[in-house]
């Protein structure tokens, strides 16, 4: 039996730039620890082999101390790893998959066309290539087939799985089937569905191994796969393993009822409790609902009445609730100017909607003299 560890879509050095300074320091730093935990989860697992499917890095420019920290838990491992550099790290002349720095288990494809590495020890072959420029626009798979029934035959690739067109090395479920893998090792989707089969190839994207904006949501992490093939056919077991240190999420909130931001405040939280976050949780939450227009909502206050959250995002989607006879019988300013807003609100363009709606809030919140973060 061939166990696998499968990973993809590192980004080691990215900025996450949408955090603050303390905290973006603090992710990348978990981001690497992450990876030194895949690293020894691979050696406590006893692996025969690693396969790594690209972006490992945010860029193709690299940090030496980021570089360090690959080959060293690179060098750590006592089985072979391939490496098909991705689009963004991609393995362009003078980068660092072009040079000769890495550990001798480590095999790197540098070529956009199919290359295969034999590892006769193991009964496997394992196919891919590497993007050498940001994009590749054939499918490498074009006209291959994997070979030899007996052996194991395994596609370690970034790329874009059922895609005819695509900027990212397409891969056409067709072309996958074609080729005859037993497993497709896949990276460049960081928000993976099913392992699933296309045709006779166990097929599976790993995700990336910590979120790093709130579109990547929930755990995150790698695949542990075990190959056993008698007589031509393969017995494929692959199963998901986090090593994600925190997680995003996301949730919409209906704050129609709200009276005041300490009943919206309330509501966020009884959404944060039914969705389990906690310390671990990068937080988005988008308010939605019609509440009075006078009720101005500031979501800086919101978000910072959270601090049992690793962070808190929270937008404002609610829509002012208008058909108020008080307001709009109103002759004085206060009526002048929530007629005027109205008008907008109700027939504007989405743009001028959402900017007449803050308007009218802070606007009535002006004309009656309140302090809006009393509210």
């Amino acid at each position: 039996m061939l166990k696998i560890l499968h990973a993809a879509d590192l980004h080691l050095d990215s900025p996450f730039s949408a955090l603050d300074e303390r905290k973006a320091e603090l992710r990348r730093g978990e981001l690497r620890a992450a990876y030194q935990a895949l690293i020894a989860y691979a050696v406590q697992q006893k692996v025969d082999l690693v396969l790594l499917a690209g972006d490992l890095f945010d860029t193709e420019f690299v940090t030496r101390e980021t570089l360090a920290v690959l080959t060293d838990g690179l060098g750590r491992l006592d089985c072979p790893v391939v490496i098909a550099p991705g689009n963004h790290d991609c393995a362009a002349p003078g980068s660092v998959w072009q040079k000769d720095i890495f550990p001798d288990n480590v095999f790197i494809f540098r070529s956009p066309s199919l290359e295969t590495f034999s590892f006769d020890a193991l009964g496997a072959e394992v196919h891919g290539y590497a993007f050498t420029e940001p994009e590749l626009m054939v499918c490498p798979l074009d006209g291959h087939v994997a070979g030899d029934p007996s052996r194991i035959h395994i596609l370690c690739a970034h790329g874009d799985l059922g895609a005819p067109v695509s900027r990212y090395a397409p891969l056409p479920r067709a072309a996958l089937s074609a080729f005859g893998a037993d497993y497709a090792a896949l990276g460049h989707v960081h928000n993976p569905g099913p392992i699933e089969m296309v045709g006779g190839t166990v097929a599976a994207y790993a995700g990336c191994l910590e979120g790093r904006a709130p579109d990547e949501v929930g755990p995150k992490g790698a695949v542990l796969c075990e190959i056993d093939k008698s007589d031509g056919h393969a017995e494929v077991h692959a199963a998901r393993v986090r090593f994600s240190r925190r997680r995003y999420e996301t949730a919409d909130v209906d704050c129609s009822g709200a009276q005041s931001l300490l009943a919206i405040r309330e509501k966020i939280a009884a959404a944060v409790r039914e969705a389990g976050w906690g310390e671990d949780t990068l937080g988005r939450v988008t308010l939605r609902g019609a509440l009075s227009p006078s009720l101005v909502i500031d979501t800086t206050t919101l978000a910072a009445q959270f601090p049992e959250l690793f962070s808190l995002t929270v937008d404002d989607e609610t829509s002012p609730l208008l058909g108020d006879e008080e307001y709009r019988g109103d002759r004085t300013v206060r009526g002048c100017f929530y007629r005027a807003m109205a008008e907008k609100i109700e027939h504007g363009t989405p743009r001028e909607r959402k900017i007449a709606a803050m308007a009218l809030r802070y606007g009535l919140a002006a004309i009656a003299g309140e302090n809006i973060s009393d509210q």
